[in-house]
């Protein structure tokens, strides 16, 4: 099955935490982004849809009992970049462990963003781009 060719921004608010430059970023490369800041809808959307790449903040769900992260399928999670404000080595550790493909600290960098686009879709320019001659 070939991923969906849009980026889902779960947690983040548009207007905060680079949220809106990170939508930038992404279109930039080639990217539709779907943007959600409630946890079920980002719950229910990563089980019907195979984005090319998650942003999933951290603690997206906490306030209703568990983290969004921790209830992705493996296939989801590969191609999850898990947003943290907080350093926490255990944290770090256990995302990666449950096979989250990178962890960012926010704030986002452009620079950031485009490395963890690129790794988790494996595509060097990383977006669906069309090339006009």
């Amino acid at each position: 099955m070939t991923p969906n060719p849009a980026v889902l921004v779960a947690g983040l608010r548009t207007d905060a935490e680079s949220g809106g430059a990170l939508e930038g970023w992404v279109r930039r490369l080639g990217f539709e982004t779907r943007f959600t800041t409630n946890a079920h809808e980002a719950r229910s959307w990563l089980g019907q849809e195979d984005y090319a790449a998650s942003f999933v903040d951290c603690d997206l769900g906490l306030g209703e009992g568990e983290a969004v992260w921790r209830t992705l399928r493996p296939a989801v999670a590969r191609r999850t970049v898990l947003l943290a404000r907080d350093r926490r080595r255990d944290l770090w550790f256990e995302a990666l462990r449950t096979g989250v493909a990178t962890v960012l600290p926010l704030p986002l960098h452009e620079s950031m963003v485009l490395a963890a686009i690129e790794a988790v879709t494996g595509r060097p320019g990383a977006g669906p781009r069309t090339h006009t001659y």
